[in-house]
């Protein structure tokens, strides 16, 4: 398959060989202020993990009347340690109209004077996809994922494209909704996982076959950092049959005919054990399909040594 980057098997080591990927497509890129993705000279390809400043760090006890912009935690937003999970969150530097980002939640869980908790859809994907969405008067918009979901379902490949280059995140999409329906800015985007306190990155490896064969590349974790979760994302859409393997051993089978299908999922430490190059594949199978494509991508959270 055709490669943005020319790669072939050139081996990349990224951030003092955290991830060491051959034959690699894209990582990651930011295009609200993080880190900028890979690169042909082993860039880094990151996300920073960084706690919001209106909790405090995870555990902290909600402080009623906070507002956005300080340390004092906002109200309403204990219930995000209690069940989110990977979450961006921005904090727009101006008052938000709440009626004004009230019209695009699909679902209202609670409401009051200061904020929303609810669910928002996201352009082009079913109602499963759905974010949680916490809106604050005082500026605060925070889009997450509940704790039980795997970090991997961020991946937004509605907007991967034969460039290879992820621009964002379904996250990402989610504040963008919130923000254009109150009419305000996207400041100064970040992401923290509330599940994990002490993770202190993110970073996606993704890859892609636009034709039927297979795709492959080779990741290593190295023992002298620690991951809190590994996870994987599968798409295809108008496959007759595609598969996603770790060492040969296949995790994810996808068959689809005019439509798209994703699987993601939580990886075991042995699936993905340290200090071990692992061999991931990608197999499409166009059949009577001609048009169709499939992609993979490895999620994993984790703190450098």
């Amino acid at each position: 398959m055709g490669n943005k980057f020319s790669l072939n098997l050139k081996v990349l080591v990224v951030l003092a060989a955290l991830v060491m990927v051959a034959s690699c497509t894209a990582v990651l890129y930011s295009e609200t202020g993080g880190e900028k993705g890979i690169d042909e000279s082993g860039g880094k390809g990151v996300i920073s993990l960084v706690a919001p400043p209106f909790i405090g760090v995870a555990g902290a006890t909600e402080a009623l009347g906070g507002g956005g912009g300080g340390g004092a935690a906002a109200a309403g937003t204990t219930f995000l340690e209690e069940e989110a999970g990977i979450s961006a969150y921005t904090d727009v530097g101006q008052g938000i109209d709440l009626e004004d980002a009230r019209d695009v939640f699909r679902t209202i869980e609670y409401e009051t004077d200061e904020y929303i908790i609810g669910s928002v859809p996201l352009p082009e994907y079913a109602e499963t996809e759905d974010v949680h969405a916490y809106v604050h008067k005082d500026g605060w918009v925070v889009a997450y994922y509940l704790e039980e979901e795997p970090v991997a379902k961020i991946v937004d490949w509605e907007d991967y494209s034969t460039d290879e280059i992820i621009t964002g995140t379904k996250l990402e999409d989610g504040i963008s909704v919130v923000c254009n329906a109150a009419g305000v800015p996207i400041k100064n985007l970040k992401y923290y996982d509330f599940r994990y306190a002490n993770a202190d990155k993110l970073m996606i490896v993704a890859d892609a076959q636009w034709v039927e064969g297979t795709d492959t590349f080779d990741i290593k974790l190295p023992s002298d950092f620690v991951f809190y979760e590994r996870s994987y994302s599968h798409y295809a859409y108008d496959s007759d049959d595609s598969t996603m393997k770790i060492d040969e051993n296949e995790i994810s089978s996808i068959g689809c005919q005019d439509y798209s299908v994703t699987n993601y999922g939580l990886l075991s430490p042995t699936q993905l054990s340290l200090d071990t190059f692992h061999t991931i594949s990608l197999w499409h199978d166009e059949c009577y399909c001609y048009s169709g494509e499939a992609f993979d991508a490895i999620v994993l959270i984790y703190r450098e040594a």
